[in-house]
């Protein structure tokens, strides 16, 4: 689970992030998000990603998930400890599916990043220890114009069991034609290419530089140059570290 967070880290947070676009500023998004959480009477937090800071929008439910309603801004994109509390299971699934969100938004138009959306299903326990769930939602609201994604708006609303209702387990949406997206049909694995897959496959398998090259006919020096550009696109600084993120997140 930490090596997804990890990589989500790493892609969100190294950006560029040039201007924002002139149709949004964070004054803006902080009115959106405090009046998602009046009308829908939820937790909403929105993320700033060049700042890495995130502005914290209460309701009631606050109460029930032993949240200090005090606390408004921090110095973070991930509001930790509400997500401290989540059933780990349903943490790592959050967290894979948002690192395929971010990859699904890099593939579409920036104009076109609005109509796309996450729903995700939490468990977690309230101050008497009894099992609550809540449904998660992700959109990302502000992007600079170069194409960072600069602003992400989560929004947590308290559901309850009812007969006929069902809360997606996670999935990611187009609000525009209500169709529901498969991630690996939009390019969202494709970080490494297939030629870096290959390598990082055999070095799994425990080959040496020197055996790569020969089960793939390259050059040791192609084979090093692979190997030196996937530690870098995955933020590691060994083959073992390198196989882990990869296996973790799904991309080998």
């Amino acid at each position: 689970m930490e090596n997804i967070r990890k990589l989500l880290d790493i892609k969100l947070l190294a950006q560029p992030f040039g201007s924002p676009q002139a149709n949004l500023q964070l004054d803006e998004g902080k009115l959106i998000a405090q009046l998602y959480s009046r009308l829908e009477n939820c937790i909403s937090v929105l993320s700033d990603m060049k700042a890495r800071k995130s502005y914290i929008y209460y309701s009631p439910i606050a109460e029930q998930l032993h949240l200090d309603t005090k606390e408004t801004e921090i110095h973070s994109i991930w509001e930790d400890k509400l997500l401290s509390q989540v059933n780990k299971e349903d943490l790592q699934k959050k967290y894979r599916l948002e690192f395929q969100f971010f990859q699904l938004l890099n593939s579409v138009d920036i104009t076109e990043r609005a109509d796309y959306g996450v729903v995700t299903k939490l468990r977690v326990k309230n101050t008497a220890g009894t099992d609550l769930v809540l449904q998660h939602r992700l959109l990302y609201i502000g992007s600079s114009a170069d194409g960072s994604v600069w602003l992400a708006l989560c929004l947590y609303n308290l559901m309850f069991d009812h007969p006929g209702f069902n809360i997606p387990e996670g999935v990611i949406i187009n609000t525009l034609t209500g169709t529901i997206i498969d991630p690996n049909q939009h390019g969202v694995k494709e970080i490494l290419t297939s030629r870096e897959k290959a390598v990082l496959q055999l070095i799994k398998q425990g080959k040496r530089s020197k055996e790569i090259a020969g089960n793939l006919s390259l050059s040791i020096h192609t084979v090093n140059r692979h190997r030196q550009n996937i530690f870098q696109k995955l933020n590691v600084t060994n083959a073992m570290e390198a196989c882990r993120v990869a296996e973790a997140t799904g991309l080998i």
